[in-house]
């Protein structure tokens, strides 16, 4: 055997043994590293099922918190949720031939709530943050709010407030603010206590709106920190006068959407730019007096 036969054999050995190496790891891998098990749910759950079940059951569920006129609150009369965005969800949902199914919960259990699947859809003035958009996905915003800080007109004069330059300045008056639990305002105000500029006792939350405002109402806290257009609801019905004593533009207010439901956000979207053009959503707005920040 010469030199060069010799080197073809063991080239034609070192094929084979690659050969053999390569097959023997394509089967043994597989047993030594066992693929992830895959969630049913999540396996399930594709950008157009969540659309592709909604439309064939023939209605939408939407969770709102019904302490918030007037975008949405029970009515007194016939027990039933209505304002703002009921209309505007019920009308976007009859031009997508669906029905809404209404879910009332607290405020604060809302996205997880989408987040589980356990609703469809969040309606209930969620401000569009950096944040929240991490967590779920936003249809187009429908409409933007300022943020304000109201008290009594009386409780603000024996005081001597009569314009706030900063939300600080809750500390140089030592008030008591009152503001919903899971709300953008209550992140604000916990970042102020974590600044060291007020305590936390000087924070006070509810579940409820409504029950802010009694609060406030009967002297228990000193202000609430909340939105327009709520903030403009009490102001025109309240029994006691309010007065604004702090205000700045806010964020925009959109519905909120499990992360996978890219084909319903689309659907919405699609209807919510379609009424803004032929002038319907200003109709909607001007029925419950929503009236849009400068």
């Amino acid at each position: 055997m010469n030199k060069m036969e010799s080197t073809k054999i063991y080239a034609t050995i070192i094929v084979v043994v690659a050969v053999v190496l390569f097959f023997a790891g394509y089967f043994v891998y597989p047993l030594a590293h066992p693929k992830a098990k895959t969630s049913t749910l999540t396996s399930s759950i594709t950008p157009g099922t969540i659309w592709q079940r909604i439309e064939k059951r023939g209605y939408i569920t939407v969770a709102t918190s019904p302490d918030w006129p007037p975008f949405e609150f029970i009515d007194p009369n016939t027990h039933q949720i209505v304002g703002y965005e009921v209309d505007l969800m019920n009308t976007i949902a009859s031009k997508l031939g669906l029905k809404v199914k209404w879910k009332p919960m607290s405020f604060d259990a809302i996205i997880s709530a989408v987040k589980n699947g356990e609703v469809d859809l969040g309606v209930s003035g969620f401000s569009v943050t950096p944040q929240r958009c991490n967590e779920v996905l936003f249809t187009m915003y429908h409409d933007v709010t300022e943020v304000q800080l109201i008290m009594l007109a009386s409780r603000a004069k024996q005081l001597g407030i009569s314009k706030f330059n900063s939300l600080d300045d809750i500390a140089k008056y030592h008030l008591i603010v009152g503001t919903g639990s899971g709300t953008t305002e209550l992140q604000e105000l916990l970042g102020l206590v974590k600044k060291g500029i007020i305590s936390s006792s000087q924070v006070k939350t509810y579940p409820d709106f409504g029950a802010a405002l009694k609060d406030l109402e009967a002297g228990r806290i000193d202000a609430v920190y909340a939105e327009t257009p709520i903030t403009t609801w009490w102001i025109s019905t309240a029994p006691v006068k309010l007065v604004v004593v702090y205000s700045r533009p806010y964020w925009p207010v959109a519905f909120v959407a499990n992360k996978n439901a890219i084909v319903l956000v689309q659907k919405i979207n699609g209807v919510l730019a379609q009424m803004i053009a032929n002038g319907e959503l200003a109709k909607i707005k001007a029925k419950w007096n929503v009236t849009t920040p400068p």
